[in-house]
């Protein structure tokens, strides 16, 4: 069974279909480990700097540890989620992937808090749906620029490793557990912790603020990370089948007059879901980038030339799919004029394109009113609570 889902927003018409199987099944996803300092703004998409209980845009502080400290750091988050669909990196993603961002630096101070605080997850996002979350670790009372012995320094670069997966757990929707062998214990554990597998108790102040997703593996007041985690992102086997990406509309060597609109259908979809993906036309440097599933795309005018439409699909190993369409934009022929009726008046489909049957997802994209423009991006978003819980 496929459910549609529709929106409209101005000029543009999103179509997206998903089959009712793909919904629940497991998708991949990144851990980016920010070292670097830099801007953060109010909003709900890292990818454009942004953190849910940030009010007011500022500076937050860069890693003051050495190099070698943010490797044994970055090391440390890998082990913790080497049994899942999660990959770890320490280099920027591109804005088009969606991933959780781990600001690492300064002191709580820095966000007006409680300065023994070792982080701060903006809220707890159950079963992520978000994608783009923002957490904080601070480390600067953990590992400094200061003179420390190299034995302490490593020591306490992999609890930074440690903190940062915990409140990334908080941004999955897990919370705080009992047991000191969890990562989402209360306080930093002295031994090598994971996400321990079978129910343990919560340790909250309240209630569950997740508690159907506690209900699919545990009792009332209980909490399976481990399951949980395999439940959204999968096990961490390696995938080596790029996305699948195809430009339905309009065919290559397109021709429309200047100054025309153009009406663009693509097929996108991959084994796992979580797999982002983007338009572009290089020649003039735009670039639209899809930062959910039923995203509206800007409206664009095709100005006098041939340009190259670029679609790329990119998942969490890096596999890539892309496609490009030429298309011309002047006077057409007569004989061009005839052919250049869009296939057809909506991209609906309810049946996948025959050879599509594996693809955990697919969807039908059908923008119409598009406008080139420069290089520039969407920000969109959804309203959170204010930081609730701190760690």
């Amino acid at each position: 069974m496929t459910t549609a889902v529709r929106a409209a927003v101005g000029a543009g018409i999103v179509t997206a279909l998903l089959g009712a199987s793909a919904a629940a099944a497991p998708r991949r996803t990144t851990v980016f480990l920010d070292f670097g300092g830099g801007i953060v703004g109010p909003g709900t998409d890292a990818s454009l700097d942004q953190a849910g209980c940030v009010t007011d845009p500022f500076e937050f502080p860069i890693f003051l540890g050495s190099e070698r400290a943010s490797e044994l750091a970055v090391a440390e988050a890998r082990r913790i989620l080497a049994p899942y669909g999660v990959t770890v990196v320490a280099e920027r993603p591109p804005d088009h992937l969606p991933y959780t961002r781990v600001r690492i630096g300064g002191e709580a101070g820095a966000l007006g808090l409680d300065p023994k605080l070792n982080g701060l997850a903006c809220d707890v996002d159950c079963d992520d749906q978000f994608h783009r979350d923002a957490v904080f670790m601070f480390s600067d009372k953990w590992v400094s620029s200061a003179a420390l012995a190299e034995l302490d320094e490593d020591q306490l670069a992999v609890q930074v490793g440690r903190i940062s997966v915990h409140e990334v757990g908080h941004a999955w929707g897990l919370e705080h557990t009992g047991g000191s062998g969890s990562v989402m214990a209360r306080f930093p554990s002295t031994t090598e912790p994971s996400f321990v597998v079978g129910c343990e108790l919560l340790d909250l102040d309240t209630d569950s603020e997740c508690p159907s997703s506690r209900a699919r593996h545990c009792a009332a007041g209980q909490q399976d990370a481990h399951a949980e985690l395999l439940a959204m992102f999968g096990p961490g086997d390696p995938d080596d089948s790029p996305p699948h990406a195809e430009i339905v509309w309009p065919p290559d060597g397109h021709v429309v007059a200047p100054g025309d609109t153009v009406q663009i259908e693509v097929e996108v979809g991959d084994d796992y879901e979580g797999f982002g993906w983007k338009l572009e036309v290089p020649q003039l440097e735009w670039e639209w980038v899809a930062r959910q599933a039923d995203a509206t795309p800007p409206a664009l005018v095709i100005p006098e030339g041939a340009w190259t439409l670029r679609l790329e699909a990119l998942d969490h190993d890096r596999n890539v799919g892309e496609a490009s369409v030429l298309i011309e934009a002047r006077v057409p022929t007569e004989a061009e004029d005839e052919s250049s009726t869009p296939s057809a008046a909506c991209a609906c489909r309810t049946d996948p394109r025959p050879g599509l049957g594996w693809w955990a997802l697919w969807m039908v994209v059908a923008v119409r009113g598009l406008a080139f423009t420069r290089r520039r991006s969407s920000t969109g978003g959804t309203a959170r609570p204010a930081p609730r819980h701190p760690a």
